[in-house]
């Protein structure tokens, strides 16, 4: 493949590539897979407890899973996941419905990062901002939508 046709499909993936609102359901079902077990949403509607249960016992089992947690941040709604692929990598997802702030005409982001060294994490309840899924370090925050 040449350079030219090379750069046209990126420019086209990147046109492409995600929805206008950055669907965080987008970027963690093409990570995790279409046969990733969804774990669901831990809201004001849903306890984390079985969101956490469901991502701590996929991960033992090596079975691919995508586990989201939504927060109201001061100005904004924020969503984080954590998923796992097939091959049993691990990445957190970030995603902000108005990162300049609250009312501001900017558009939603997600951000990624992967995940080094995952283990379950002993206790998670005491922390809202706590994932199931511990990293001994994060990569750099890469922005796949936004």
């Amino acid at each position: 493949m040449n350079a030219a046709t090379w750069l046209l499909g990126f420019a086209a993936l990147a046109l492409f590539g995600c929805s206008n609102d950055c669907d965080l359901t987008d970027s963690t079902q093409l990570f995790a897979g279409d046969n990733a077990v969804d774990c669901g949403t831990a809201d004001e509607a849903h306890d984390r407890g079985s969101i956490d249960d469901c991502a701590t016992k996929a991960f033992g089992a090596g079975t691919a899973f995508v586990a989201r947690y939504q927060q109201q941040g001061t100005d904004s709604k924020l969503l984080t996941a954590v998923a796992m692929n097939t091959d049993g990598k691990v990445k957190v997802f970030r995603w902000d419905s108005s990162p300049c702030g609250g009312g501001s005409s900017c558009a939603p982001v997600t951000d990624v990062q992967a995940c080094d060294g995952p283990t379950v994490a002993t206790q998670t309840s005491d922390d809202p901002s706590a994932l199931p899924i511990m990293c001994d370090s994060l990569g750099l925050a890469q922005r796949v939508c936004g």
